[in-house]
């Protein structure tokens, strides 16, 4: 149903209903720069999300996306090659840039300001649902869209619920 989509019900674990491919790596490597114990991420969300000149550095290795707000780090491997920092991708990053016009969901254009406009004028949110309505649509591609490769669900829902509680 839509609002296990909107709740971000539908997925199992840490696991995205879109992530299909599978490659024999560590599910989580520890970043390079901030330390941090990062997700696996798919090689054609790299292909999708970083800039042109750096898309040909992508080397034949299990990537993993850094989420630690402060570093700069987007992408990093395994095997210890090139990272990949948030001057080498195409978007601005959810969890590395903070700017009202920052995209919460990628494939919807769901702005950290939308968001926020939308609470403001009635007091609510309808991005979790309106997301919810286009991912059982067939509509999204978190995959290659979202930075992190996975659905922006657990991200959206959470920013609803700070924005509201800030914005009361």
């Amino acid at each position: 149903p839509v609002e296990d989509i909107a709740t971000n019900n539908h997925q199992s674990g840490d696991q995205c209903c879109l992530v299909t491919e599978k490659t024999i790596a560590p599910e989580r490597a520890e970043c390079p720069v901030s330390k941090t114990m990062s997700q696996k991420v798919q090689r054609r969300t790299l292909e999708h999300i970083l800039r042109l000149e750096a898309v040909i550095s992508i080397e034949k290795v299990q990537y993993y996306y850094c989420e630690d707000r402060i570093c700069p780090v987007v992408y990093f491997s395994n095997a210890h090659t090139l990272y990949f920092t948030t001057e080498d991708v195409r978007v601005k990053v959810f969890t590395k840039d903070n700017g009202d016009d920052v995209n919460v969901c990628y494939c919807f254009e769901w702005t950290r300001g939308r968001i926020n406009d939308e609470i403001s004028r009635s007091g609510n949110s309808t991005a979790a649902l309106e997301i919810a309505k286009e991912v059982k649509a067939g509509h999204c591609q978190c995959d290659i869209m979202n930075p992190k490769g996975k659905c922006c669900l657990g991200d959206v829902n959470a920013f609803v619920k700070a924005s509201k509680t800030s914005n009361p």
